[in-house]
């Protein structure tokens, strides 16, 4: 390394004449840890989890949702069982925990004339899914799930839920909650504390085999998640009937559910 001589004269002279001298200047900026390094740390996991955040709403923010109306595979009937078949054919998928069942449902005497006034009948509680006894799930030809207990699984969830969804969303399938050690009441002329509430409120509902119109989500294990069934998947949804005898209440068994 060659040193200027000149420079080193200056050099010894200022530091002779206790002046300093130019030579000793720090650097501009400093590199490593500094002021603002515990920030950085702080706000490092908090970008982090931002960035997951805004990027997960992006990709939904894409997506797009569509209700597709499935009809039964076969005609309706009192004896045989209510089938739906979704084809997996296709690039959309299916979001299982918006599966509704629309059902529009009339209760006729057995011989098929409507029912009248002196007719004291009427639904059970939350019609739209007790009418069923068992509700089974196939995957590509693969049964998946079967509830034998369906009618009592669907009850217990209604009233398990919260007052406020009893008292709006779960109306839609007919849920009119029964008054308490009431359940087997079906005499309309009692008042008051012997009354059961719930069971005259569905009773007008039905009565002159007004047409009930029916609409709610199904209660399977396959639609208590948020992960949506893959394409190339067939569905199949199979829903047995209940007897028309555990479906109505009244003193005698001269009705039928007509769906």
């Amino acid at each position: 390394m060659h040193l200027d001589q000149k420079a080193c004269e200056n050099y010894y002279c200022s530091q002779v004449l206790a002046g300093g001298g130019p030579y000793f200047q720090g650097v501009s900026h400093q590199r490593g840890y500094g002021m603002f390094s515990n920030l950085f740390r702080f706000i490092t996991p908090i970008a982090m989890k931002a960035g997951k955040y805004l990027g997960k709403h992006i990709l939904s923010a894409g997506s797009k949702k569509v209700y597709t109306e499935i009809f039964p595979v076969a005609s309706l009937s009192d004896k045989t069982p209510i089938e739906f078949y979704v084809s997996g054919s296709g690039e959309h998928y299916l979001d299982l925990a918006h599966t509704l069942l629309h059902l529009q449902v009339k209760i006729k005497k057995k011989n098929g004339t409507a029912i009248g006034n002196p007719d004291q009948v009427a639904p059970i509680n939350y019609l739209l899914h007790t009418l069923f006894s068992e509700c089974s799930v196939t995957l590509n030809d693969k049964q998946v799930s079967s509830q034998a207990n369906y009618a009592y699984r669907c009850i217990f969830d209604a009233l398990l839920s919260p007052r406020a969804v009893q008292e709006s969303m779960l109306t839609s399938g007919l849920f009119y909650k029964d008054v308490a050690s009431k359940h087997d009441s079906v005499e309309l002329a009692n008042v008051g504390d012997n009354a059961n509430s719930g069971y005259q409120t569905r009773y007008n509902i039905c009565k002159d085999s007004k047409l009930m119109d029916m609409i709610g989500p199904l209660h399977f294990d396959l639609g208590n998640q948020s992960k949506c069934l893959i394409n190339s998947v067939n569905l199949r949804i199979k829903l047995e009937r209940n007897n028309d005898s555990f479906a109505l209440m009244s003193s005698t068994q001269d009705f039928r559910v007509v769906i």
